[in-house]
């Protein structure tokens, strides 16, 4: 079995895996040491990945090594595509959904898009070369921006409009960041489609689910995808 840890700019999922299955999944901010070894007690875990792009855990990198096989994405580990960036330059996350979409389409051009803490934007080509897009701020961002910002306007729930026409307040936020951030994907996309032949399309992360459906031609897939980029790691590299 397989240990997977996603530490995210915002919170941390966990998760056991094998053979590309999730036998169980969870979501941890508090007492992750502790938590960590217990599955290694409760599971028969043989490898282990981590992606971070929080602060580094130099003890849970050493808890992991010591308990399992051991790989990241950030040391000498193989990864199954042209890397042309430095050490560090690209986030974990990122690099784990290029080996997401490496497995599940290959030979293929990808677009992936993350829609979470913020909305990243990455090429993975038929030529089997990584490229590096965009990054912009999430949903949530975006409408704690307004709250903060506007203080006669309260916390306002992310809900997709019916249409153009607001009603009130909260209507109006929801039309210009929803419908803006939809406006933004599509944008990317048409630009991206016109440098990259026949470019498939597939979007991911938690927030996703706001737009999930809208945005035509394009693949909504688990907002778990970094999971099976550092199942295919391990995979990869044994």
């Amino acid at each position: 079995m397989n240990l997977l840890v996603d530490i995210g700019n915002s919170n941390c999922k966990i998760a056991i895996t094998k053979d590309y299955t999730i036998v169980e999944e969870f979501h941890s901010s508090t007492n992750l040491l502790k938590k960590i070894k217990n599955l290694f007690s409760e599971y028969k875990i043989t490898h282990s990945c981590l992606s971070n792009v929080s602060t580094p855990n130099i003890e849970l990198i050493e808890l992991l090594k010591n308990n399992s096989y051991f790989f990241d994405l950030k040391n000498n580990n193989y990864l199954p595509f042209k890397n042309p960036y430095k050490k560090g330059l690209v986030g974990d996350d990122r690099l784990a959904l290029i080996c997401a979409v490496k497995k599940d389409y290959p030979d293929q051009n990808i677009l992936i898009i993350d829609i979470g803490t913020c909305i990243t934007y990455d090429i993975m080509t038929e030529n089997n070369n990584y490229v590096a897009g965009g990054i912009s701020p999430g949903i949530k961002l975006r409408f704690d921006s307004i709250n903060q910002g506007a203080f006669l306007i309260k916390k306002i729930k992310p809900n997709y409009p019916k249409d153009l026409k607001a009603y009130d307040t909260e209507s109006s936020v929801n039309i210009g960041t929803l419908i803006g951030v939809q406006l933004e994907i599509e944008g990317f996309i048409k630009k991206y489609s016109s440098q990259y032949a026949n470019l498939k399309v597939i979007i991911t992360g938690g927030d996703s689910i706001y737009l999930s459906g809208i945005i035509k031609n394009t693949i909504f897939t688990s907002s778990n995808y970094v999971f099976k980029g550092l199942e295919y790691l391990i995979e990869t590299n044994k």
